[in-house]
């Protein structure tokens, strides 16, 4: 049996996906960690548990006895995010973190922003490499999807620390539910 550990905010178009995903693979176990707000996006037959990622509390609760834990970070709260998830994985050491943010280094800086914009897009840049640095220093056992798009999407991983400045480049933009359609023991390549 595999427990799996769906928390954040999942779009409505990518929880049809999951969930069929899911249905196809044997003995596992679903349960979702999400804003209440969110709690009606899931059908009635799954385990949702209502909390913020930056919630500790909640989300040792939730984490508790998960085999994988696939977190959508939010862009507007990236560092507090990490930093919970990171303290509450600490405290259990089997359990593999999938993480995607929205935003990449690559996303950030390609957009034409005007003048009064710039302060807000430093501010977005400081918030990636700050959580790039707290998982680089993490004992987890993780992998970081960054960006939406084939062009801007970077891929991290525990393995990758020595040559953390070059992603791992992509045909083809990833998301969480591509951790889901392959064995977890074998890490993800694009």
């Amino acid at each position: 049996m595999q427990n799996i550990l769906i928390a954040g905010i999942i779009p409505q178009q990518r929880i049809q996906q999951l969930l069929q995903t899911i249905d196809q693979m044997l003995a596992v176990t679903l349960t979702v960690y999400t804003p209440a707000v969110h709690r009606s996006d899931w059908p009635a037959d799954v385990t949702v548990l209502t909390g913020d990622l930056s919630d500790r509390g909640g989300l040792t609760a939730a984490a508790i006895d998960q085999d994988i834990i696939l977190a959508q970070l939010d862009s507007k709260a990236l560092v507090a995010q990490t930093q919970s998830l990171i303290a509450v994985l600490n405290a259990q050491p089997t359990t593999r973190l999938m993480l995607a943010s929205p935003d990449s280094i690559l996303s950030i800086t390609q957009s034409q922003v005007k003048w009064y914009q710039q302060r807000r897009q430093r501010q977005q840049l400081a918030a990636i490499r700050m959580m790039e640095r707290q998982l680089r220093h993490s004992q987890l056992d993780f992998t970081l999807i960054e960006g939406t798009t084939a062009a801007t999407t970077a891929i991290y991983t525990r393995a990758m620390q020595h040559d953390w400045l070059t992603a791992m480049p992509t045909r083809r933009a990833l998301s969480l539910l591509d951790y889901l359609t392959v064995d977890v023991s074998w890490p993800l390549v694009a």
